[in-house]
């Protein structure tokens, strides 16, 4: 990342009593004090925590409010809907809550096959979450209960109407709680619903805040089970997609988290799944060595595309496939979803750049915004994005929508934009988000003045627009060793909050380099400290390490050729015909 500013995270602790208590090596113990694990506990549920460590279901607030209305509904063979969300948190959530009901209705011999409906919202038509029309059709299919799962806890109006209509009403949800401003203090908008699970509540006592839509669905199918005798094994298979919402929704791996990701991924590597399973296979990935990396890049998106082009039920229907030919078709088809929108995605991202890079007025400004009337209003936050990291400018893209124009807005640290756009919200129609991402709507005609006006009220400084990486710590290389780079895999799953370890070098010559890759993509080289040389030559080849950079390999062979370079980097173990060898990924360097 070119004019980034590297930090080296340093640490004090006693690394070398830590590594002796715990069996693992100085290096180990000084990478997790530097992430602020550093307490018994900590460390000892970092490197063996097991599911017993989950935090108690029954501390999220009205948890025990909630399980004997849902067991009542099923008990009577009440019908009851779902309303979820069209990504991946929103159609695992309702997949979590479906196949838990299920289950408790066989265990108290209540049939309820055709006894939930499940509705996701059309992304187009219906926008975010639970309104109106889902509550009129929970009424028509002759529900007697609602529960909302990643949605629900800014659905006032919607849950007053369902009560009006003599609908019972529970929220599962993570989000933050509305709350309106009054004289400077916040009031909090919690709807009133029969029960409300969302541990962002103010008076929720449930410790870890940070758990995401379908880990809550989770809990309280946990409680459910508890509650009608269900047996915990039937949990497994809805571990995995709590572990899936987690990683598709940008979750920190840390606390719980990691622990329900950790032991999820476990159970995806023999689970029985068939849609799944289907869905590993369509991607070309290995069933047994899936990480989050596959499920945020790979096998997320697939779910993501089709609530993106066509709709979430897709989604939903590979999860409840019962057989290996329905599964393999449904697969298929959100693979050619997911292809159709990187395709698209990557058509009008070429456009942005074209646009940022030919436009000189564009240079100066702090705040980006582009305007591409063409493009597919679902991929404006995934361009977005993709423009915040390459410039490390806030960026907002801009879509043609029928009733005028939608946008999505992707942030940086240093700029809060639900609070910029606040200060102009007489522009918009609708918008709402928060500090690091939000979505809007205004007539076309006012995108100028927005670029206009944020511009002006834009505060950055060049320090505020410069890319900041900090290293968990700098590390020679007679300290990389094939033993160290296995004892790593002992700090998985990374992610989110857990980032892969950053480790940095400096003063390292190079012996030789190589061009690889068809698309000529790959720079390997070997390198060394430079007091490993003599005269010019490598005296000791102990210290001599392999690497590959990624990129433009021949532009980049060109430009470090002969430098004593200075390298970010991360350690993995490489795999090559039944061989192991260490190998650092050079993320970004300088000489």
């Amino acid at each position: 990342m070119k004019n980034s500013v590297w930090t080296v995270c340093n640490k004090k602790g006693d690394f070398s009593g830590t590594a002796k208590k715990y069996h693992i090596s100085p290096m180990l113990a000084r990478l997790m004090v530097n992430r602020d694990i550093c307490t018994e506990e900590q460390i000892g549920e970092y490197l063996d925590g097991d599911l017993s460590l989950l935090n108690d279901p029954h501390l999220l607030k009205d948890m025990d409010r909630a399980v004997p209305l849902l067991s009542e509904t099923i008990r009577q063979g009440e019908k009851l809907c779902i309303i979820g969300d069209y990504d991946i948190d929103g159609v695992c959530s309702a997949y979590i809550l479906k196949k838990g009901i299920k289950l408790c209705a066989e265990a108290v011999g209540t049939d309820q096959t055709d006894k939930i409906l499940v509705r996701l919202p059309d992304r187009i038509r219906d926008g975010y979450g639970m309104n109106d029309a889902m509550v009129d059709e929970a009424e028509t299919f002759g529900a007697s209960l609602i529960i909302t799962c990643d949605n629900g806890i800014a659905a006032d109006s919607q849950i007053k109407r369902a009560k009006e209509k003599g609908l019972s009403v529970i929220v599962t949800d993570h989000h933050e709680v509305p709350f309106d401003l009054l004289g400077g203090e916040k009031r909090y908008r919690v709807p009133e619903a029969d029960a409300v699970i969302d541990p962002k509540q103010a008076d929720c006592p449930y410790p870890f805040k940070g758990i995401c839509g379908g880990v809550v669905a989770y809990k309280l199918i946990t409680c459910l089970f508890e509650e009608m005798g269900v047996s915990e094994d039937a949990l497994k298979e809805l571990l995995m997609f709590a572990a899936f919402s987690t990683v598709g929704d940008i979750m920190d791996l840390n606390g719980e988290n990691r622990l329900i990701v950790k032991y999820g991924l476990k159970a995806m590597a023999t689970g029985e799944n068939p849609g799944l399973n289907a869905l590993i296979d369509a991607t070309g990935l290995n069933k047994s060595r899936i990480t989050p990396y596959h499920i945020g890049f790979v096998l997320g998106p697939c779910i993501n595309a089709t609530g993106r082009l066509d709709l979430p039920d897709r989604a939903l229907h590979l999860f409840e496939a019962e057989d290996e030919e329905t599964a393999v078709r449904i697969a298929a088809e959100l693979k050619e979803f997911n292809d159709s929108r990187k395709a698209m995605e990557q058509e009008e991202l070429e456009k942005a750049f074209s646009l940022l890079e030919t436009d000189t007025s564009y240079a100066d400004e702090t705040v980006l915004v582009v305007y591409l009337p063409d493009c597919h209003e679902s991929l404006a936050g995934l361009i977005a994005g993709k423009l915040k990291e390459r410039y490390n400018k806030p960026s907002l893209v801009v879509t043609k929508s029928a009733e005028g124009a939608k946008g999505s807005a992707r942030s940086i640290e240093a700029y809060d934009m639900f609070e910029e756009l606040s200060k102009v919200k007489e522009l918009f129609t609708k918008f709402g988000g928060h500090k690091m991402a939000a979505g809007f709507s205004l007539p076309e005609e006012k995108v100028g003045e927005l670029r206009k006006r944020l511009n002006e009220n834009s505060r950055l400084t060049r320090a505020d627009l410069t890319a900041k990486i900090q290293a968990d710590m700098q590390l020679h290389f007679n300290g990389i060793s094939l033993e160290f780079a296995k004892e790593l895999e002992r700090l998985e799953p990374y992610g989110n909050g857990n980032k892969r370890p950053l480790f940095v070098e400096d003063r390292l010559r190079i012996k030789r380099m190589e061009v690889r890759g068809k698309n000529k993509n790959v720079l390997s080289l070997a390198v060394a400290p430079e007091s490993a040389f003599q005269n010019g030559v490598l005296s000791d080849w102990s210290q001599l390490r392999e690497a590959v950079i990624f990129g433009d390999a021949e532009a980049i062979r060109e430009e470090i050729e002969g430098k004593e370079l200075k390298l970010l980097f991360e350690i993995s173990v490489n795999e090559y015909r039944g061989s192991e060898s260490v190998q650092l990924t050079v993320l970004d360097y300088k000489y």
